[in-house]
This record gives structure tokens, C-alpha cells and sequence, in this order.
């Protein structure tokens, strides 16, 4: 008997990922604009996420929001097979994300991931390019090399010091914080700094999250500098899992499914 495309998604999900309730035990605001999650999970079953994956997170609301919505991680407290607790950071722009800011601890939250593919390290300098909430998985990448004690430099661009995120202090790696108007770290975008940090050193890898104009203007670098670029996309997003093609966009040379082929692809398949 041949399966409904629902029974398809259902088992490309459940075989895979934690898809089910978690529990919101912290939420702690970080500026006027973000704010961070943090989501217990019992028995995830699901392998640990990598930097650049995501999650689907149900915002509530009744039938007009039935999709969740998707947000990369931004850090993992712990992951076991018995318990996991996962911290997204999440900017307010709309009623979803401002639900999500208004929930209270103990509250739980449909959610389903890992999903995706995340970003490709490799033995040597890194450089780490964010714009605006793009900070939040290129966060989780720079704990990731500070674990496997790999060097990085990590440039990241603000609207002003209102919408800066503090967590960078905590990292132990070169970090360079730009403001469109100076008013936090130096003046200027973070392409600009991006510039700057390729005049002082050398790299094996660039990974960039954040607006489109300023993650190609970083891939042009990067290509002229002979060096590979990866790329985080942002897509609106239905199943998370590909099979709705909601979120399929042009690329160079062929469409890309951003949920499931990314949301991380090397900047060549892009541009």
C-alpha cells in the first residue's frame, strides 16, 4: 500500500530528529532586540547539533501560525541521550517572536530539529562574518573551534549598541564588533571589517551569517583572496525537512532547498 505524503514527511522526521515538547527553563533578555532561550529536552534521541543547523519552533496562536518558526543554535548547556538543553538566540520582530519573548519558564514549546546541514571546519584560521541575529550560529561555531582549540577572528556588525549582543565578550577568540553609526566597537559594517581582518591575517576558511548583500560582498573577498566561503542562508520555512519546497530559492547554477540542502552552502553554489 503506498504511504500519504504526510506518513513520508512523518518518517523523514521521526527518524532523524527530536520532534515533540521541550521545556522553556530559562529566558534571559541580552539587548533591546534579542533575547535567549533556553529549551530543555528529555531523552532528544536525536545526534548533537552542529554549528549552522536549526531548529522549528512553535510561536502558538491558533490556525492563523501553524508553522513553526526556525531559529539556528546559538549554543548547547548539555547534551546526553537522556537530556539536552539548547539556547537559541532569538530576535523580536514580529507577533511570533514577541510571543516567544513573553512565555514563562516551565511553559512548554513544540520543537523539532536538528535539521539542516551546518558549516564545515577545518585545522587553522578561521574568520567568522555576522551581521545583525546572523551572530547567533556563528556563536555556536566559535565555541566549537575554542573546544577543538582552533584559532579565529570573529567580525560582527551591529545596527547600533542598543542591538549588540554581549555574549561575544565571553569568547575567547579575536573579536571585532562594528556599529553602522560607532556607537559600540568601531564605526562602520561588518563587510568593512571583514576587510580589515583579511589585511592582518591569513585563513583557511570564512564562514558568514546575515544580510544577503553582506555575505556575498564577504564571498567576493574571500574568492579573490583564493580562500573558501560558507554562507548561511535565511528562507521562509514550512516542514524544515524539504519536502514542501517552500523554501527553495535560485542559486548560481541550479535551485537550492535551503531547509534541507542547507541552510549552510559554500558561497560558489550561491553567487
Amino acid at each position: 500500500m503506498k504511504k500519504s505524503s504526510s506518513e513520508r514527511i512523518e518518517k523523514r522526521i521521526t527518524s532523524s530528529v527530536y520532534v515533540g515538547d521541550g521545556t522553556l527553563r530559562n529566558r534571559i533578555d541580552v539587548s533591546s532586540r534579542y533575547f535567549i532561550l533556553e529549551v530543555e529536552i528529555k531523552n532528544p534521541r536525536a545526534s548533537c547539533p552542529l554549528p549552522g543547523q536549526f531548529f522549528t519552533i512553535e510561536c502558538g496562536g491558533g490556525k492563523e501560525h501553524l508553522l513553526r518558526r526556525p531559529f539556528a543554535v546559538h549554543s548547547i548547556v548539555e547534551w546526553s541521550k537522556e537530556y539536552a538543553v539548547i539556547q537559541f538566540l532569538v530576535e523580536e520582530v514580529g507577533w511570533g517572536t514577541r510571543r516567544l519573548r513573553n512565555i514563562m519558564p516551565g511553559d512548554k514549546i513544540g520543537i523539532l530539529g536538528p535539521l539542516g546541514r551546518g558549516f564545515k571546519f577545518f585545522q587553522g584560521n578561521h574568520l567568522l562574518v555576522s551581521g545583525g541575529i546572523g551572530v547567533a550560529p556563528l556563536h555556536f561555531a566559535a565555541c566549537y573551534l575554542e573546544e577543538r582549540k582552533i584559532d579565529y577572528t570573529f567580525v560582527a556588525g551591529f545596527k547600533s549598541s542598543r542591538s549588540c549582543y554581549s555574549g561575544l565578550e565571553k569568547l575567547e577568540g579575536n573579536v571585532l564588533v562594528f556599529t553602522d553609526d560607532g556607537s559600540a566597537g568601531k564605526k562602520g559594517f561588518a563587510s568593512s571589517g571583514a576587510v580589515s581582518a583579511f589585511e592582518q591575517a591569513e585563513y583557511v576558511a570564512v564562514l558568514a551569517c546575515g544580510p544577503e548583500p553582506m555575505m556575498r560582498e564577504v564571498f567576493q573577498m574571500s574568492s579573490s583572496a583564493g580562500i573558501a566561503c560558507q554562507v548561511s542562508l535565511a528562507e521562509r520555512m514550512a516542514c524544515g525537512v524539504g519536502a514542501c519546497r517552500g523554501c527553495v530559492r535560485r542559486g548560481k547554477n541550479r535551485n537550492l532547498c535551503v531547509c534541507k540542502e542547507g541552510p549552510v552552502f559554500d558561497g560558489t553554489d550561491v553567487w
